[in-house]
């Protein structure tokens, strides 16, 4: 057999696993529940009615953290802080602007950081300099203050003490990082 045979029958298998990986975990849950004599069907619909309550209980944490987003976009205080004032502290072709936007909305909504990276995939392509890092920067970091107002809500904490300055040093070594290892790669690599 020759590597040309081995990767077809490779692509089958992987994609034989795929397709068949969550029905065989759901069946295997289900059975395992049946061989612990759990009631399966009564211990899922009071997870589904706990999840849903859960839900409804976060809805108001979500509502100021989609407000908080839409004003701090809207007033141009974005734009202001990446083209402004980190543009003028660190060049372009350093850290683009689009990228800095990108930056700083990822904190607050991973959906709107994910569609400037796609704004920027699209005029640049994913394989450009500024492509590159947001796709790295994108990975690196998390959603701090929708994680904060998710899982807090969730549970009702209401004194969050050191979980924002924690979670935002944490996205800040993670650009850093992001756009120093980019840079590397960009400038030393290629």
């Amino acid at each position: 057999m020759n590597a040309a045979d081995v990767q077809p029958m490779w692509m089958l298998v992987t994609t034989a696993v795929s397709n068949w990986i969550i029905p065989f975990i759901m069946i295997f849950i289900v059975a395992y529940g049946y061989y612990k004599k759990v009631k399966v069907y009564e211990v899922f619909v009071e997870g589904a009615k706990d999840g849903f309550t859960t839900g409804v209980m976060i809805i108001p944490y979500l509502v100021v953290i989609l407000v908080a987003i839409a004003i701090f976009r809207t007033s141009g205080s974005m734009d202001f802080i990446a083209k402004g004032i980190i543009g003028k502290i660190i060049p372009a072709n350093i850290f683009p602007p689009d990228v800095v936007i990108m930056s700083l909305l990822k904190p607050l909504s991973g959906s709107g950081a994910r569609g400037i990276m796609v704004e920027i995939f699209q005029r640049l392509g994913p394989d450009s300099f500024p492509g590159f890092m947001a796709s790295t920067i994108q990975g690196s970091t998390e959603t701090t203050f929708y994680v904060i107002a998710v899982y807090y809500g969730a549970i009702g904490v209401k004194r969050l003490r050191h979980t924002v300055a924690v979670g935002l040093f944490a996205e800040i070594v993670a650009v850093f990082a992001s756009v120093t290892l980019t840079n590397i790669w960009f400038h030393f690599m290629k």
